[in-house]
């Protein structure tokens, strides 16, 4: 049972680099298209797994993996404008919330998997959960969940490009380290525009300490948090599934730690958070949670 602590571990550790994430839209670096430049071209780093597991790909295969790199480095980019315009305990479980109505679908036509009749009970507690999260008069605007909805779209169609590229590569390392160069390429693409090339050299001219250690920590923990799960799937034994399904953790963790901020550290992140919200916020997590189990099982 060493699997279930470590999974446990992995999910806490992505919501407390989704928060880093948070704060530095907020206080330090609020121009989102900065932050995913930042963090793409620091997922090359990626490239030192090449010795333990490189196999040349064939041209289609470098197309699928750029592509769903190229993707993912959309969807982050949408996802941190959404996280910039609302909150994390809202938006980031309404993003999440949609990603397997996503996935499922696109699953079965691209790769074949079998949507089964437990897809539709699924369907209906996640949208009940997504819709109940996201209401009220908190900081998040409608233009967050908006940019919530195509990140998830975008996330969903990118990973089924993964997935499609996994299970024809030989190696789990290339698809890996080729989706990174096409998230490093969509980066590129976002240098381009003078506006976001002159933001990254003000950043780089000037950087603040804090900053720097904060985005270390956000990115550590949320790569940490990615072995840690592949680790926990590795060594447990028919607990795949069950695993999967610890996700809905993650927004346990996540509120948990956003009602501590908000009350100690307002500071450091402010949300509203009173108690008819908590308990509207709990309710939906445990609909999200159970809808993703569905899925899961």
């Amino acid at each position: 049972m060493l699997w279930l602590p470590i999974a446990i571990f992995s999910y806490a550790l992505n919501a407390g680099s989704l928060i880093t994430d948070k704060f530095l839209l907020e206080k330090k670096i609020p121009n989102p298209a900065v932050y995913t430049i930042v963090i793409s071209f620091l997922g090359v780093i990626a490239i030192l797994l090449l010795p333990f597991g490189w196999n040349a790909p064939t041209v289609n295969e470098v197309m699928v993996e750029l592509a769903s790199g190229f993707l993912f480095g959309i969807a982050l980019l949408l996802m941190f404008m959404a996280l910039n315009k609302g909150e994390a305990s809202r938006v980031i479980p309404f993003l999440n919330g949609l990603q397997p109505l996503v996935i499922l679908p696109l699953a079965w036509l691209i790769v074949g998997e079998v949507v089964t009749g437990k897809f539709l009970w699924a369907f209906i507690l996640i949208i009940i959960g997504s819709v109940i999260i996201s209401w009220g008069k908190g900081k998040s605007s409608a233009e967050a969940y908006v940019l919530a909805i195509f990140s998830a779209i975008i996330f969903g169609i990118s990973i089924v490009f993964a997935k499609y590229a996994y299970n024809s590569a030989d190696s789990f390392i290339t698809p890996f380290v080729m989706t990174r160069f096409g998230t490093l390429l969509f980066a590129v693409c976002l240098l381009v525009v003078p506006k976001n090339l002159r933001a990254v050299l003000a950043e780089l001219e000037n950087p603040e300490k804090q900053t720097g250690v904060l985005l270390f920590f956000g990115q550590i923990a949320g790569a940490l948090s990615s072995i840690l799960i592949n680790f926990a799937i590795a060594i447990s034994v028919n607990a795949t599934a069950l695993i999967n399904a610890l996700q809905g953790l993650q927004y346990v963790f996540l509120l948990g730690i956003v009602v501590f901020l908000s009350k100690k550290f307002p500071a450091i992140l402010k949300e509203k958070i009173s108690g008819d919200i908590l308990k509207q916020k709990i309710v939906a997590t445990i609909l999200i949670i159970s809808g993703l189990a569905i899925l899961a099982l």
